[in-house]
């Protein structure tokens, strides 16, 4: 199976009795964040679909958040498992499921759990996919966890966009980039998670390890990186390189489905997506200073993404 069918919710739709968690509102987060498009599932699919006796039973969702890319997977696979380790996300995703996209609720499994010890059997599952979470994780205990669930040839996919970059407009980037180093240096203030994850970031997950004991097929597809490793890269703390030598690597330039056209008031929403909110009074000078240089006008921008594919070795 190769062909990928989209579910597009429309943000006005949602109405999510609980949509505000732990800092994230998932109805501002559907309008602002990227879109999972066909170019993405369609590099998923067809990695999987290669392989000689490609089982579509089942899938997992790590770290699923409010389940967009559930929404997905479900109409490739006969069943899915998602989970996400914080209070109340998987019944959001349940929400969005169930009661907006009209899935039966025996079509999924939901699971509070962390990504490093799950419940889900051993050699059952068919494609892990784990989007924008990997590094918030103990990347090793992770990563041995996926080998434990997936089936011999099964899928994983770890993936990882960082905030876009605007392009042909260096003044606009500067500031950009500036409000997104405040947001981060009082992020991480006091959080040791949130320091293990801007290593993991910074190094566009190239820190990493894919064990070629248990993993074949490894492959890395950075996408729109223009500044190649760097483009990931925020602040100095930037994790070691643990890609092995027989890794293939992709650089994909100029994805359209990665790009797009914005104004001021998408990049304020956007980073109100980003937990813990950044107050707009700490960046008001900058935001005023981005507005002046816009001067109205919406800017390009494109969105570094790396895609890691892996198969589990038999």
């Amino acid at each position: 199976m190769s062909t990928v069918t989209q579910t597009i919710v429309k943000t006005e739709e949602l109405g999510f009795s609980t949509a505000l968690r732990n800092g994230v509102d998932w109805s501002e987060y559907m309008l602002y964040r990227p879109i999972y498009g066909k170019s993405f599932f369609r590099r998923i699919y067809d990695y999987h679909a290669q392989k000689s006796g490609a089982s579509w039973s089942k899938a997992h969702d790590v770290g699923a958040g409010h389940g967009i890319v559930s929404s997905t997977l479900a109409s490739a696979f006969e069943h899915v498992v998602v989970s996400d380790p914080n209070d109340g996300y998987t019944e959001v995703a349940r929400q969005l499921l169930v009661e907006k996209c009209e899935w039966p609720e025996s079509k999924f499994s939901f699971l509070q759990e962390p990504a490093e010890s799950s419940s889900v059997e051993a050699r059952s599952v068919d494609l892990i996919i784990a989007c924008e979470c990997i590094q918030y994780t103990n990347t090793t205990e992770a990563v041995a966890e996926f080998a434990r669930q997936l089936k011999p040839g099964g899928t994983l996919v770890m993936t990882l966009y960082v905030q876009p970059s605007i392009v042909n407009n260096e003044r606009a980037q500067s500031i950009w980039e500036k409000i997104f180093d405040v947001f981060w240096e009082r992020a991480v203030t006091g959080s040791r998670v949130l320091e293990r994850a801007l290593g993991v970031i910074s190094s566009a997950c190239d820190s990493v390890a894919i064990p070629a004991e248990h993993w074949e097929a490894t492959k890395r597809v950075y996408i729109n990186a223009s500044q190649w490793i760097p483009s990931f890269q925020i602040g100095d703390k930037v994790g070691e390189d643990r890609a092995g030598n027989n890794e293939e690597r992709v650089w994909v330039h100029g994805d359209p489905e990665w790009e797009d056209e914005q104004g001021i008031d998408w990049f304020k929403g956007y980073v109100s997506t980003w937990a813990p909110r950044l107050p707009e009074s700490e960046v008001q000078d900058l935001w005023d200073e981005l507005e002046r240089v816009m001067d109205g006008a919406r800017v390009r921008t494109e969105t570094p993404i790396v895609m890691i594919f892996a198969t589990r070795r038999a």
